[in-house]
């Protein structure tokens, strides 16, 4: 029988697969323009890239696996920040190579994570609701990265239409 963590993981992966292929479409000419609708102005790629990087260091890496891969600039995309205010911007072939990198470390941590261990408080002290354990930590991550995604198809659409996937 799977494990759930093994169930939960799979789902994940899933969802990189179809983040990366998104973001594998992007012009990387374009990925600093934050285009404007109704005068809002969206974040641009290169901010999504860095925040979906963020995200995955914060809840899972750190979160769940109690390390940190001591990224000096990833703060800087965290929740909550302002792409106005961002002094750090390595090359995006940087943030995509730390992407990946951040994701094998995830997946490292959760292939040695037990089900049990899923139940247990995360390192952060960060609670969605009233539920501060990994496994939430686990599902915000498989909800938040397709909202992210869905934000990044957006742009494909408005950057170079006729190559959207």
């Amino acid at each position: 029988m799977k494990s759930e963590v093994k169930t939960l993981l799979g789902a994940y992966e899933s969802v990189r697969n179809l983040s990366k292929f998104y973001i594998s479409n992007l012009d990387k000419e374009k990925v600093h323009v934050r285009y404007e609708i109704n005068g809002v102005k969206l974040n641009s790629a290169y901010w999504l890239v860095a925040h979906l990087t963020w995200t995955e260091h914060y809840l899972i890496v750190q979160g769940i696996g109690n390390k940190d891969l001591n990224i000096p600039w990833l703060e800087e995309y965290g929740y909550g920040t302002n792409p106005d205010e961002i002094k750090t911007k390595p090359d995006f072939d940087e943030v995509l190579k730390l992407f990946d990198e951040v994701h094998s470390k995830a997946v490292e941590i959760l292939n040695s994570t037990t089900d049990e261990q899923l139940d247990e408080l995360n390192h952060i002290d960060l609670s969605f609701g009233d539920k501060a354990d990994k496994r939430t930590l686990l599902t915000h991550v498989i909800r938040h990265e397709p909202m992210h995604i869905g934000q990044i198809s957006w742009i494909l659409k408005m950057g170079n239409p006729e190559k959207t996937p």
